[in-house]
């Protein structure tokens, strides 16, 4: 834009005629105006943007009457307050001010300014010469790209996707507002930089997003593409796409990258949402038919690697269609999510409950090596469905039916599998008495015999009626001295044969019974310790098993120093045999237990050591007096060389933790021979006795010490 400043005006200047020509010439407007802002030239330019025939018109007018109309705010300007005034009342120069100027038809007509004053001789300003031109067509420019700035984003605002460039040589990245927003900053908040940014990348991503950002700066690396998740100021985690492209100079240096960021948060979580409802119940929240599939096939493909077996249990309520039919389904609903949670609360590690759908629910039970543990696991799932549902004021019955497939007694199929604990769990319903069938005719045998016999002992302990204590001799390994006597459970109904132990303690243990069982075995063992005394035989340490319902039994300290009380048999002279599973549930309650125990002067035993899991770093912990070693170690001792060495480990453990040592199960002579040359304080075993009855026992003790043929003694 032509920029004046000179002395006279126009047509006063120097060689006059040429620069009037020169102005005439000019696409730009230009106009100059006395000192009281009245018109003095107008060239041609100025006169047609103006909309006046000629400059005759404004001639001697005031420039504000006829040109000025407003500022770019459109807002009319008062009077003597325009810019080209302020340049007559200061001489300051004006440069590239926007203004409308007023056509003859009277529509405002945008334009850029620029003006300077003009002097007199006298060194005043005698006037201004102003040169303007049209800018319609700039500012619908700019305001349509304004506009389509505005729309992007916008655009960029609803997709939650902003824009950005990143300028290595400046060392510098420009956001768009999106995605200010995106990260939760302000212009303000940012320090515009790759160390700025990498501030507000989350912590655990940052490895991830440096190396990104380094392979694609790379002139053959890959493209830059990422998703990771950003930390906002206000603690706040969001996950974000981000692509872009690097720009190589020719010598392959990168100089900038431009690309967007996608905030992806909400399509994230409802992708996770839409997974989460694809596998699971929406009324219960657990794994539905879907899910237990594909965990049951995984299930099996495991078992198949390690040769294991497992139970899938087929659960269905009973008389849940009253609850339904009677008090309407949102009451059945209720009802579902609570046996939900009670299923759930019985589950152990490794488990798996789905509901199948209706009131039909399934789980795959952990541990499934043998009935005894089918059972058991069956028994702990239905027994909560025992205790009454309540809704509102209602109260429901609603117990459960289970039907048992063997993975691989039954089959090896996932489809085959379910249908059959399906087909198992409508029997054991049509049966009732049960609860529980199995899919083969030989499970559901033994099944029936096991709930017969847990009949037959819940009818002996409320009577109390055939259980005795049997009593094995424990020897010092030396000398063959009786140091002590083991109580062991035996049961006969009526005439019949005497029990096995393997066959009904576990179910007295597994039925609970063993709680009631339980404080009569501790105080008949202190009973028969006291008659041997009264006798005139000399005192032994009295070992009782202790089931894990017993040892977890808030009461079972108070029951025991109750049994000693009425005996009158000193603490010392009681030894309580714990396992190693039970000691490591609770490890804090046990620890806490056992000091009640030590507290009241009653030694503890850990019984079948070696065969459970654990930890020496608690074991040193444990208040423990005797480590017993498990007969499955000593029937191994000549197998193979490890048998001899996992002894010897047990023995030298014991010994540095001030502990003593007896092994159990030792029926040959060898191996009664090992164990003295490696220091086993005691022995127990058939090698000097079976279990006998107290009268048997008294005779042992009377002699003091048992021999066997060709051992010492």
């Amino acid at each position: 834009m032509l920029s004046l400043s000179c002395g006279t005006s126009p047509h006063c200047m120097p060689g006059g005629a040429m620069r009037e020509q020169l102005l005439e010439s000019l696409a730009e407007g230009v106009f100059s105006v006395d000192a009281e802002g009245n018109f003095t030239f107008l060239n041609r330019a100025a006169c047609r943007l103006l909309g006046l025939a000629d400059e005759q018109v404004a001639l001697r007018a005031n420039h504000q009457e006829w040109a000025l109309h407003s500022g770019p705010d459109s807002q009319p300007l008062p009077p003597r307050s325009s810019p080209i005034d302020q340049v007559l009342r200061t001489g300051c120069v004006l440069k590239g001010c926007e203004l409308r100027f007023r056509h003859s038809d009277g529509h405002p007509v945008p334009v850029l300014v620029n003006a300077a004053p003009l002097y007199g001789e006298e060194g005043r300003i005698a006037g201004a010469v102003v040169s303007f031109q049209d800018v319609r067509e700039r500012q619908v420019a700019r305001e349509a790209l304004e506009r389509r700035e505005a729309e992007l984003a916008e655009a960029q605002q609803i997709a939650h996707l902003g824009s950005w460039v990143s300028d290595f040589v400046r060392n510098e990245i420009r956001w768009s507002d999106e995605v200010y927003r995106i990260f939760g900053l302000t212009p303000g908040e940012w320090g515009g930089t790759e160390a700025a940014f990498m501030e507000a990348v989350h912590p655990e991503d940052r490895a991830r997003v440096r190396q990104a950002i380094d392979e694609s700066m790379r002139p053959n690396g890959p493209p830059y593409d990422i998703e990771h998740r950003i930390q906002r100021p206000d603690g706040s985690v969001r996950i974000v796409h981000q692509k872009g492209t690097v720009a190589f100079d020719a010598d392959g240096r990168p100089l900038r990258m431009a690309g967007v960021v996608h905030d992806i948060t909400e399509m994230r979580e409802a992708e996770r949402r839409l997974q989460y409802l694809s596998h699971h119940d929406v009324l219960t929240e657990l794994p539905n038919r879907t899910l237990f599939q594909i965990r049951l096939r995984q299930a099996i493909s495991e078992a198949q690697a390690e040769k294991g077996c497992f139970a899938l249990v087929h659960i269905g309520l009973d008389r849940f269609r009253s609850v339904n039919e009677g008090v309407g389904h949102h009451a059945g609903d209720q009802v579902l999510q609570q046996v939900a949670r009670r299923l759930e609360a019985c589950l152990r590690p490794g488990e798996t409950l789905a509901r199948l759908g209706g009131d039909e629910f399934a789980v795959l039970l952990a541990g499934a090596g043998d009935d005894a543990e089918v059972a058991a696991g069956v028994d702990r799932l239905l027994a909560p469905l025992q205790e009454l549902f309540r809704v509102g004021e209602d109260e429901f019955y609603v117990p459960g039916s289970a039907g048992v497939a063997l993975y691989p007694h039954d089959c090896s199929s996932p489809g085959e599998l379910m249908q059959r604990a399906e087909a198992a769990m409508h029997r054991a319903k049509q049966e009732e008495s049960t609860r529980l069938a199995y899919y083969s005719a030989e499970m559901n045998q033994r099944a029936r015999a096991r709930v017969a016999l847990e009949s037959r002992l819940r009818r002996a302990v409320d009577r109390m009626e055939g259980f005795y204590l049997d009593y094995q001799p424990r020897v010092e390994t030396a000398t063959g001295r009786i140091i002590g006597l083991e109580a062991l459970l035996r049961w006969r109904e009526g005439e019949g044969p005497v029990h096995s132990p393997a066959t009904f303690v576990p179910v007295l243990e597994q039925t609970g019974l063993i709680m009631e069982l339980g404080e009569w075995i501790v105080g008949e063992a202190c009973r028969q310790a006291r008659a041997w005394r009264q006798a005139g035989l000399p005192p032994v340490q009295l070992a009782v098993n202790l089931a894990a319902p017993q040892f977890r039994d808030p009461a079972m300290p108070g029951i025991i120093e109750g049994a000693l009380g009425e005996a009158g048999l000193p603490p010392g002279n009681l030894e309580l045999e714990v396992t190693e599973s039970m000691l490591m549930r609770e490890v804090t309650s046990v620890i806490d237990t056992l000091g009640q125990f030590r507290d009241m002067g009653v030694r503890v035993a850990m019984d079948d050591f070696g065969t459970g899991y654990s930890s020496l770093a608690y074991l040193r912990r444990f208040p423990i007096d005797v480590l017993k070693i498990d007969r499955s170690f000593v029937n191994d001792l000549y197998a193979d060389e490890s048998g001899a060495a996992i002894i010897r480990t047990i023995l030298s453990l014991a010994d540095n933790l001030g502990m003593e040592s007896v092994a159990e199960g030792v029926e040959r002579p060898e191996q009664h021979a090992f164990l003295c040359r490696e220091g086993c304080h005691a022995v127990q075993g058939y090698l000097f006795s079976r279990p006998a009855s107290p009268e048997v026992c008294a005779r042992m003790l009377r002699r003091g010490r048992l021999s066997f043929e060709g051992g010492g003694g």
